[in-house]
């Protein structure tokens, strides 16, 4: 661990995936802040007035492990050094994996996490005056329960999903580590709860009792640097198209997220067979799906492998595993027409974003009508939501999206500074703490 500097503050970023991995829209979120520190410092004062160091901490995970990445690691740990702090390895449940660590439906893992980052953050605390911790995951969110009587900590929770908006397996259980969680923080009037868009902000107010003054804004954005991509030649774009197995004549819808039920994949592929049925030429449409299996579960893997193998071969191209330039080759290629976003429950989805800051201008939007994505794409003239994730409606909602007469080409949209959003919650949570 790297010695602190006595009288100076601590500024620390715990997360599972972001520090030595990149597998989720988490992951992205936690990364992005490493890769954009010398501009987020440059625009919060109190940090330029104040003697501070960086550090992360991350449950361990082998190098040897197929989810570790030296890049995504060497960035974190060069952006800590160079402020007087380093990289902090913890003990996780399992170093071979970050679905290992992921520890996604235990709560007695969750706090062995917890108190396991509550000891780095401890030592911590006794080389500085003041140490500020940004904490990404559910699974590190009882972190305050073991540290009562560290008044100089501060725990800011970022919550990037929460159990009142997530209907998924493990909902009851998270909800009632969440509501211990959050009464345990709001015993400590500096530490704060991070919402990800004006959705999450009015959840955490009136599902969970958080006080207006307890809330800090990490709202959601895209940072410009990471969908920098050279430009290229028309006949190098189509071969980048052409490694991943996507036919580039052809009219191209797009989906992309984790293989998980909460993205809706299980819907959206009977839908797009439906949709098949219904237009004049389906040799012309082509579904792609980017879909990591990192941290799938085994049964609906094989559940969206069966609904895909309903679908004519030519007509669909399925990629198992993460890759962060598809998106941004794909969302500007004029070949595609329509992204889909079928989520039955997301916060402030990443996708979206993407695709509103990224699409070419001629591309749709068809969306399942819930207020985490309504709250970005509702008044726009170039979307088409679905009520409900019934294969037909979304179907119906594809063949809407699908005529090129129906819609008003986007114009240039406003969008959300990533670096000025992170400043700004920087600034929310650090102000009073550091006076």
């Amino acid at each position: 661990m790297a010695v602190g500097v006595p009288g100076s503050h601590a500024l620390v970023v715990a997360a599972v995936d972001g520090l030595v991995t990149l597998q989720s829209g988490l992951g992205s979120v936690v990364h992005w802040f490493f890769e954009e520190l010398d501009e987020i410092d440059h625009r919060v004062d109190v940090l330029g007035t104040s003697n501070w160091s960086m550090y992360a901490i991350s449950p361990y995970l082998s190098p040897e492990s197929a989810d570790y990445s030296e890049a995504v690691h060497a960035t974190v740990e060069r952006a800590c050094r160079s402020r007087r702090g380093g990289l902090i390895w913890i003990d996780g449940p399992d170093s071979s994996s970050l679905s290992g660590i992921w520890s996604h439906s235990d709560p007695g893992r969750w706090r062995d996490m917890s108190k396991s980052l509550a000891g780095a953050i401890r030592e911590l605390s006794t080389q500085h005056d003041r140490v500020t911790v940004l904490v990404h995951g559910l699974m590190f969110l009882g972190v305050r329960a073991f540290l009562e009587d560290c008044s100089n900590v501060q725990i800011v929770y970022v919550a990037h999903s929460l159990g009142h908006a997530f209907a998924d397996s493990i909902e009851s259980r998270r909800k009632t580590w969440e509501h211990e969680a959050f009464e345990n923080m709001a015993r400590h009037p500096q530490d704060r709860f991070g919402y990800i868009g004006p959705y999450f902000r009015d959840m955490l107010v009136e599902q969970y009792g958080c006080q207006p003054r307890q809330l800090a804004p990490f709202v959601n954005a895209i940072p410009a640097r990471s969908f920098q991509v050279p430009e290229q030649a028309p006949e190098v774009q189509e071969s980048a198209l052409s490694s991943w197995g996507i036919p580039s004549h052809k009219r191209i819808i797009f989906s992309w997220g984790r293989c998980n039920a909460q993205k809706g994949f299980d819907a959206l592929v009977p839908a797009f067979a439906s949709f098949l049925d219904h237009v004049d030429v389906p040799e012309d449409w082509h579904l792609v799906l980017l879909m990591p299996q990192e941290l799938a579960s085994e049964k609906y893997v094989e559940l969206i492998d069966a609904a895909i193998a309903d679908l004519p071969e030519s007509s669909v191209t399925a990629i198992r595993t993460f890759d962060d330039l598809l998106p941004r080759v794909l969302l500007r290629h004029p070949s595609l027409e329509v992204a889909v976003f079928a989520s039955r429950y997301e916060g402030a989805p990443l996708s979206v974003l993407e695709a509103l800051r990224f699409g070419n201008r001629n591309l749709r939007i068809a969306w399942h009508d819930i207020p985490s994505i309504a709250q970005f794409v509702d008044a726009l003239p170039h979307s088409f939501p679905f009520p409900s994730l019934e294969p037909q409606g979304i179907a119906e909602s594809l063949l809407a999206a699908s005529d090129r007469h129906s819609y008003t080409a986007a114009s240039s949209l406003p969008h959300a500074s990533h670096n000025d959003n992170v400043a700004y919650g920087l600034e929310a949570i650090l102000g009073w703490w550091l006076d």
